[in-house]
């Protein structure tokens, strides 16, 4: 991955202005995005016409509120996003989980990239410890091939939350990583086992919900603080805690994010999160609306850092389902079997009971029967014992949080006292 040093040395001096001055790049930053956007993106040209704004219109931040919103709905057609000074052959894509139900594919161009898939995550994980010279497990849906460079010079291992643990923990033991990174929800589980026999110095959490309690569990079963980041598909890593804890430091220098209820800028703890990455000329995206809540904190941390700090208030949490015979089964083994299958507009799996899960999904013309069989199929295997009852609806339900959750479970498992330790 070819990159200039003085590029992160920049970002690395970066995150020690004082607040005003990452504020002033930061504008500088977005009003250069915005008329590029508005020349170049196709969609953001119509979108703006009829709007009746302009890019000097946008004079100030008080300004923002009359830009209209990008939707996830929108990013389903990205070739009109697209910017037309890069050619697609060097665009690198990104795609959701489908933790919405709605896959996406989000396009960066090459330096776009480079920012966010690599140089801010570096520069946060050095801030909270990690060194080239530490192992790394990444716990992950997918287990890309491991090149040379990562598995040996950055040793770096990549393992899937789709194992059972009678696999995963084993291999995590005899790998013995001195910092992993994964979700909340596959933690807790290896803090649960009695002895885990591996004690990393650094836990970082990422891609759901991470709420107090899950915290305190994973903090105790590994003896190791968490350290939590916050981020999107599309636009990478948003923010990030450092070892003081007072908040997510928000990368502002290259990154605008607003806070907004009913339209207008808003203190409260739920407000709506807006993105808008500074660093994508490829696939602008101009106050994405990316479906969480939270809200700008006072203040800045004790580390010195002049990055803005943030509390996330409703990030992304799953469940993990109790089969019939008691094992466990991981949400993203369900979403990646039938994610692909066509004819759903949007889908939502539920576990009604041990024996009994819902599939609710909201059609596309084309939806037929051979589909529901491919999903039968795909399922099965999953859910031994399960019966599968597939429910073609007209719209999909959000929690009361306003959150859609594409897999929950309505089962609720009695939880057993902790044994001391021997």
């Amino acid at each position: 991955m070819p990159w200039l040093p003085g590029e992160f040395l920049e970002l690395e001096r970066a995150q020690w202005l004082d607040r005003e001055q990452i504020e002033e790049v930061q504008w500088r930053r977005f009003q250069l995005l915005l008329q590029h956007a508005v020349a170049h993106s196709p969609h953001y040209r119509e979108k703006l016409r009829q709007a009746g704004i302009r890019p000097e219109d946008i004079r100030s931040r008080e300004d923002l509120v009359h830009l209209p919103v990008t939707t996830r709905e929108e990013l389903r057609q990205p070739e009109r996003l697209l910017a037309r000074t890069t050619a697609p052959g060097a665009l690198r894509s990104s795609m959701t989980s489908g933790s919405s139900g709605r896959r996406t594919t989000t396009y960066f161009d090459p330096a776009g990239w480079r920012k966010a898939k690599y140089l801010l995550k570096l520069r946060a994980r050095l801030a909270c410890g990690l060194r080239p010279w530490h192992r790394l497990a990444v716990i992950s849906e997918a287990v890309p091939r491991t090149d040379f460079w990562k598995r040996v010079l950055l040793r770096q291992r990549h393992f899937s939350v789709l194992e059972p643990m009678e696999k995963l923990l084993p291999a995590l033991r005899a790998f013995q990583p001195e910092a992993v990174y994964g979700f909340p929800s596959a933690f807790a589980l290896l803090a649960a086992e009695r002895n885990p026999g591996f004690r990393p110095r650094l836990l970082f959490t990422s891609s759901e919900m991470l709420d107090p309690a899950t915290r305190r569990k994973i903090e105790k079963g590994f003896g190791t603080e968490v350290l939590d980041i916050y981020g999107s598909t599309e636009v990478k890593e948003v923010s990030w805690e450092c070892p003081e804890h007072q908040g997510y430091h928000i990368n502002s220098d290259w990154l605008l994010v607003e806070f907004i209820k009913d339209g207008k800028p808003s203190e409260a703890p739920d407000a709506e999160i807006l993105l808008t990455p500074l660093f994508n000329y490829g696939m602008p995206l101009l106050r994405y609306r990316v479906g969480d809540t939270g809200r700008a904190l006072p203040g800045s941390c004790r580390c010195g850092r002049g990055l803005p700090l943030m509390a996330p208030s409703s990030g992304r949490q799953v469940d993990y389902f109790t089969l019939p015979d008691g094992s466990r089964l991981a949400p993203y083994a369900m979403t990646c079997a039938i994610e692909a299958i066509e004819g759903m507009r949007q889908y939502q799996i539920r576990q009604q009971a041990r024996d009994r899960v819902e599939v609710r999904i909201v059609p596309t013309p084309q939806f037929d029967g051979a589909q529901e069989s491919l999903i039968r199929q795909a399922l099965a295997p999953l859910l031994p014992g399960v019966a599968i009852d597939i429910q073609l609806r007209p719209g999909l339900e959000k929690e009361k949080s306003g959150k859609f959750r594409i897999v929950s479970t309505a089962v609720h498992e009695t939880v057993q006292p902790e044994k001391a330790s021997p």
